[in-house]
C-alpha cells in the first residue's frame, strides 16, 4: 500500500483534550523497562533489598526523533514493522511515518495521564489496520470441456490404449458411463488460485505473489481413463500390447519367429 503521509496527519488525533498530567507531557511510550533489585541501608543501618520492579520506558518526543537519524537498529525495525503492515515507504516517509507516529503515541499517552500505554509501533500498526485489507479469499477457477470433447478424449486415449476408437455401444455401457462422471469430477476440482502479500528478500519491497495450484492434472485424467478402459476390455488391451511390441521387435530388425 502507498502510504498518504497527509492523511495519516490528519487522522492521528493530536486535537484531543483534557486535563494532563505535567508528567506525561511531550513523552512517547516506548515499553517496558525492568529495574534490577538492588540492596540499601536504612537509616537505622539495617541492610534491605528493594525487590524488582517494571516502570514505563519512556523517551522525549525530540529525542525519539533525533534518535532516527543515528540509530540504526531503530531505522531497520522501524521498516520491517512497516513492511509488515503492508505500507510501501521510501526512507524519507518511513521518516515522516516514524515521526507521526511518536506525536501519535506521545498523545494517547499524555492525554490519558499514561493510562493508554501505545508506543509507535502499535501506533502506526493500528492505523495500517484501517488502511489496509485482509487477505483475499482463495479463488477457484474451473474448466469445464464439453461432453462431446470428453467423448473426443476418451476415444484418443483408447485408440492408444486399446487400439480402436470408442464405439456407440460402449457409451451405452454403465462402465463408460461411470467413467465420463468421473473424468466431470475431475475437472470440477479446477485450480485454485490465492493472493498474498511478500516481502521480496532482495527489493525488501512489499509484493502481490499469485499462486495457481492445480487440483487435477491431464495426466491423471489420462492415467484414470486408460485404467478404465483396460479394465472394460482387457482383449483388445492385451492385443495392441502384442502389436506395439511386434512392431518395436521390427524396428529393431528382429522376428517374430
Amino acid at each position: 500500500m502507498t502510504f498518504d503521509v497527509e492523511a495519516f496527519f490528519n487522522n492521528y488525533g493530536a486535537n484531543n483534550v483534557g486535563t494532563v498530567d505535567s508528567s506525561y507531557q511531550n513523552k512517547v511510550y516506548l515499553g517496558t523497562l525492568k529495574e534490577p533489585a538492588t540492596k540499601t541501608i536504612s537509616p537505622t543501618g539495617a541492610e534491605y533489598t528493594i525487590p524488582e520492579k517494571t516502570k514505563d520506558k519512556t523517551e522525549t518526543i525530540a529525542a525519539a526523533k533525533a534518535r532516527y537519524l543515528t540509530d540504526d537498529n531503530l531505522r531497520t525495525s522501524w521498516e520491517k514493522t512497516l513492511r509488515a503492515n503492508g505500507l510501501d515507504a521510501d526512507p524519507i516517509q518511513a521518516r515522516a511515518i516514524w515521526n507521526l507516529s511518536v506525536d501519535g503515541a506521545s498523545d494517547w499517552y499524555a492525554t490519558s495521564n499514561g493510562q493508554q500505554k501505545i508506543t509507535p509501533e502499535q501506533y502506526v500498526t493500528w492505523y495500517a489496520s484501517g488502511k489496509t485489507k485482509g487477505p483475499a479469499a482463495p479463488t477457484r477457477q474451473v474448466y469445464m470441456p464439453t461432453r462431446d470433447q470428453i467423448d473426443a478424449d476418451i476415444s484418443a486415449i483408447a485408440v492408444t490404449s486399446l487400439g480402436r476408437e470408442i464405439t456407440d455401444a460402449d457409451k451405452k455401457e454403465s462402465w463408460y458411463k461411470d467413467l465420463t462422471k468421473g473424468i466431470t469430477k475431475l475437472y470440477g476440482k479446477g485450480t485454485v488460485t490465492t493472493v498474498k502479500q511478500v516481502t521480496n528478500p532482495k527489493t525488501g519491497k512489499v509484493e502481490k505473489l499469485v499462486t495457481q495450484t492445480p487440483e487435477v492434472s491431464k495426466e491423471k485424467i489420462q492415467s484414470v481413463t486408460e485404467e478404465a478402459l483396460t479394465a472394460a476390455d482387457p482383449e483388445s488391451a492385451a492385443r495392441k500390447d502384442r502389436l506395439d511390441f511386434t512392431k518395436w521387435l521390427y524396428s529393431q530388425g528382429g522376428s517374430t519367429k
